[in-house]
């Protein structure tokens, strides 16, 4: 019998296979020097390695994006992939390496609003696919805006602490930019909120969500969402299900990156990885 995450993980292949993705299947292990200077694109900084037999430092697979853009085509086109791995990293607030298991997808190449919009519907399919009967959310928020509102801020990373956590007190403490300040207020769905940021500042790539109206329910504006803006450069989500107390899902463009190791100016990065390991515990809490 096939435990909840096992099951998840089959019917996500499925669906982004529906959607045109082609599997990914990473290697266990990668030369640490294509790791070595790019940490700040990892989820946790400290990388599990060892010296192969030819004397060469290896790193045990800590990230899954890094690997598909290392091995992407760099040929403009659109790529799509998806994956379900096991990496290995040290989890948030934890003092050891985990192995954590993982599905999810990357759209590579000159994206265009169609290719954004899909991803944006993948996510939240995703979550609607896990969560069954429970409910789910998608809060999603711009990076970019806060990239540009926080500029030669010396106070940034406290700012941006504030934020994540909601604490509008903390901002106003800090003499965070005003319009910081009410967009970390927002919480609401894009029908209602996009308006309201419109007035504030300039949020082009929010305006994907126009249209999306059948996935309002199960979407929300929420500034908090923004975690890094070290890799996230535009939009950023996270995902939630009822009975699982952290983010099940998460995801974002990192144009930076995909720069950062030399591909096309015009070419963008946009993506989100599943939890796997949290579906689990989400069914014994629920049940």
């Amino acid at each position: 019998m096939l435990r909840p995450e096992e099951k998840a993980a089959l019917s996500l292949r499925e669906l982004y296979e529906s959607h045109g993705y082609s599997f990914y299947k990473m290697s266990r292990f990668e030369e640490y020097d294509f790791y070595a200077d790019k940490k700040d694109f990892l989820a946790s900084k400290a990388i599990l390695t060892f010296t192969d037999i030819n004397g060469k430092l290896m790193a045990l697979r800590p990230d899954v994006t890094l690997s598909i853009i290392k091995h992407a085509k760099d040929s403009g086109e659109i790529q799509k992939f998806y994956y379900d791995e096991k990496v290995y990293r040290v989890p948030k607030n934890a003092n050891s390496f985990h192995e954590i298991s993982q599905a999810g997808i990357e759209c590579i190449g000159e994206l265009n609003n169609e290719s954004v919009r899909d991803v944006i519907e993948l996510a939240v399919m995703s979550l609607r696919l896990i969560a069954g009967t429970r409910k789910c959310i998608l809060d999603i928020a711009d990076a970019g805006v806060i990239t540009d509102l926080l500029k030669g801020n010396q106070k940034r990373d406290e700012i941006l602490k504030c934020i994540a956590e909601k604490n509008i007190h903390g901002l106003k403490n800090l003499n965070a930019p005003e319009k910081l300040i009410m967009l970390a207020e927002i919480q609401d769905s894009p029908d209602k909120a996009l308006h309201v940021i419109d007035e504030i500042t300039d949020s082009n790539c929010l305006k994907v969500l126009d249209g999306m109206n059948e996935y309002y329910d199960e979407i929300r504006i929420d500034f908090s969402a923004v975690n890094n803006l070290n890799y996230y450069n535009g939009i950023v989500f996270r995902g939630f299900i009822e009975g699982i107390p952290e983010s099940i899902l998460s995801g974002g463009e990192y144009d930076n990156l995909i720069h950062m190791i030399g591909r096309d100016k015009d070419s963008r990065a946009l993506g989100f990885a599943v939890y796997l390991d949290l579906v689990e515990r989400g069914y014994d809490s629920h049940d």
